[in-house]
């Protein structure tokens, strides 16, 4: 009897165990997904919610939907052999960016055309055949991309986060500091910026489980070291500051940091993690030994994951030690051996998975060629790169997919369609396993139905009214007492209706949160009361086109907004990032390739560029040219779109806002960003 009731309570346990509910972490140098199995992290970076876009890139037109249709550029990620997704975000285009409308009339893609895109023409499938994305986007018949929330930036952004996370991927989202700067303009208000997304993430239990934080992109990029170093932050205290906060919202993020501040070695672009005394000492590197010693007594140790950033020559203009022994060398200087020996504080050793942010070439120059193959060979852990020294690589994420990458190109061409196959077979040799090769099989999703209902509150009419989006599904609210029901993936939900101003009043809801079972319908009311507090300055001032003030402002026939970026001094000379913002408000199109030419006395030098090509650097002024060939480029009249071009200036002033800029030679309205 007393063996049948161990036996029984045995059972018991075991199923309470093979219930668990696990989050992702780290185990050694592995990294741990939420159901607790190592995960190999196969990712591609997209960006486009950093520059304005308010959007992943290339979503304005192509040849056809397999370029410009974003669920089917996921369904073509996912074939490639991606289960990752790494996404650069500015909060200042979260929290104070409209979005636009990609919405438009298609032809969607049939299956056999997707997969014709995604096969390698050097490989015969044989009856191979792709199957649909495992949770297709809820879209209208002949339309593309009218599924994207368009009532704000942020839910848009956490629309597509909750996408890919339902299709499987892992979704690694990275705060852009090169069109973003609020890390070094406030510490304060950047820690509450990641406060308020790490809880808007939170709310939706299913993506949280596959979201990624990747804390501040290239710190290095504006001079930002380990420890405070003139009126610049300590990435120490950055980092430990975000990590604090964000653990307190939810302890199941795992936090990518990235190195900075060992340029002596030719670490840069977010390396330089090397904690060797002697090497410090000997290269003058900044320290980031009082980090770790301080992450080792943190609750989060373990999910902490070391990224670098990892470019050839043309990138990074640094050819030294950027192949064989050199490369290896450098690169177990400043992480490897925390992949193997760990980071050890008195007898205790902490083993930190390698995840590399960003890597990438356009794979034409010799001696990119070269650094890219034996980093390969790093990451395999084989070769000449098996240094006994580090781990293999097994984490990574590509840089990029976008054709507009001026640097690196994209895995699409300039057309955003075709492949580059030069660069997914390059790939396969680290691990990636696209569909003809056996992977890129789809998450096959379990649905429900959420219902929302909005009751009729005294003061409110029909007019009033928003659509509200609920864990990346958009409610289209338009009457009163009448259910809106969207088929959605099974999970917990909870529903924030938007606030309603009217006048000097503001009506609110509470938030209710519902439970979503396989087939099976939940229904939540929304009930609006009016609220007590007092209307603050913003929503006082609101105007009905949304603007603070809602006052016209003359741009301008062509008008560019300048965004600085934070100087930093080396050598006698200033260098900072300027990206520019471009539009046309005249009535007529400007097609590429258009020229711009900036104007500057102190401008000394360029020292790289993107999304244009510079063509000249003499006297203070600065000439650039678009590609003729980059067709979503081309300047919409009445100022429909905006173009992001931007580039690295070196300058004998720290004043860098251009004194004049044109277009095609015609003189354009300049304003701060």
């Amino acid at each position: 009897m007393k063996s049948y009731f161990v036996r029984l309570m045995m059972t018991f346990f075991l199923m309470i165990f093979s219930f668990q509910s696990f989050a992702m972490t780290t185990k050694g140098n592995q990294i741990i997904n939420d159901e607790g199995q190592p995960v190999e992290l196969k990712g591609a970076n997209w960006f486009g919610f950093n520059n304005q876009s308010t959007m992943v890139d290339g979503l304005w037109g192509g040849p056809d939907s397999i370029s410009f249709d974003f669920a089917t550029v996921v369904h073509r990620l996912q074939l490639l052999g991606f289960n990752a997704v790494r996404l650069p975000f500015s909060f200042k285009d979260l929290y104070g960016t409209n979005p636009r409308n990609y919405a438009q009339q298609c032809k969607v893609a049939p299956l056999s055309d997707i997969q014709a895109s995604v096969t390698n023409p050097s490989i015969t499938p044989g009856d191979k055949n792709i199957s649909p994305l495992g949770a297709p986007a809820p879209r209208k018949e002949g339309m593309c991309n009218d599924y994207l929330p368009n009532d704000s930036t942020l839910n848009r952004f956490l629309w597509v986060v909750d996408f890919f996370a339902k299709n499987g991927f892992y979704v690694l989202i990275d705060n852009h500091l090169r069109e973003d700067q609020t890390a070094i303009e406030n510490k304060d208000k950047w820690v509450q910026d990641w406060v308020k997304l790490a809880t808007e993430i939170s709310k939706n239990p299913e993506a949280s489980k596959r979201v990624m934080i990747d804390i501040l992109n290239e710190p290095d990029n504006f001079g930002i070291r380990w420890e405070a170093s003139g009126d610049k932050p300590g990435l120490s205290d950055l980092y430990l500051s975000a990590m604090d906060a964000i653990y307190k919202v939810n302890p199941n993020f795992l936090f990518f940091i990235e190195g900075t501040g060992q340029g002596g070695i030719n670490a840069n672009w977010g390396d330089g993690f090397a904690t060797d005394p002697q090497a410090i000492s000997q290269y003058g590197l900044s320290n980031p030994n009082p980090f770790f010693q301080a992450l080792m007594t943190k609750p989060y140790v373990n999910q902490v994951v070391l990224s670098p950033h990892i470019y050839p020559p043309s990138v990074t203009f640094t050819p030294q030690n950027s192949e064989g022994a050199g490369l290896f060398n450098r690169l177990s200087t400043s992480f490897g051996t925390l992949s193997d020996k760990g980071y050890c504080v008195e007898g205790t050793c902490k083993v930190f998975p390698i995840a590399p942010g960003e890597f990438g070439s356009r794979f034409t120059e010799e001696a990119d060629l070269k650094t890219m193959n034996d980093m390969a060979q790093y990451f395999n852990n084989v070769g000449s790169g098996a240094d006994k020294k580090h781990q293999p690589i097994k984490n990574w994420f590509y840089w990029s997919w976008n054709a507009n990458s001026g640097d690196t190109g994209g895995l699409v061409k300039d057309n955003w369609r075709d492949i580059e196959w030069k660069k997914i077979d390059y790939l396969t040799q680290i691990g990636l396993n696209p569909w003809y090769l056996g992977g890129g099989k789809p998450v096959q999703a379990k649905y429900g139905s959420l219902c929302i209902v909005t009751q009729y509150a005294e003061g409110l009419s029909q007019s009033n009214l928003k659509p509200l989006t609920v864990g990346g599904y958009t409610f289209d609210i338009k009457d009163f007492n009448t259910p809106v029901c969207e088929k959605v993936q099974v999970g917990n939900y909870t529903v924030q209706a938007p606030d309603i101003l009217i006048g000097k009043q503001k009506y609110v809801a509470e938030a209710k949160t519902v439970a979503v079972a396989e087939d099976q319908t939940a229904t939540v009311e929304i009930v609006y009361k009016l609220a007590l507090t007092p209307l603050t300055p913003a929503e006082e001032n609101k105007g009905d086109d949304g603007d603070e003030d809602g006052t016209p402002v003359d741009k301008g026939t062509y008008a560019v907004a300048v965004q600085v970026g934070t100087p930093w001094e080396e050598n006698g000379m200033h260098t900072t990032v300027l990206n520019l913002y471009i539009t046309n408000n005249s009535a007529e199109p400007i097609a590429v390739p258009w020229t711009i030419e900036l104007s500057n006395d102190a401008y000394a030098a360029v020292n790289g560029a993107w999304n244009f090509k510079v063509v000249s650097t003499e006297g203070g002024k600065i000439t650039g040219v678009t590609e003729a060939e980059n067709a979503w480029q081309n300047l919409q009249p009445n100022g429909e779109n905006t173009i992001n071009i931007g580039l690295i200036v070196s300058s004998t002033s720290a004043d860098f806002m251009p004194k004049s800029v044109t277009l095609n030679g015609q003189p354009m309205t300049i304003s701060n960003k």
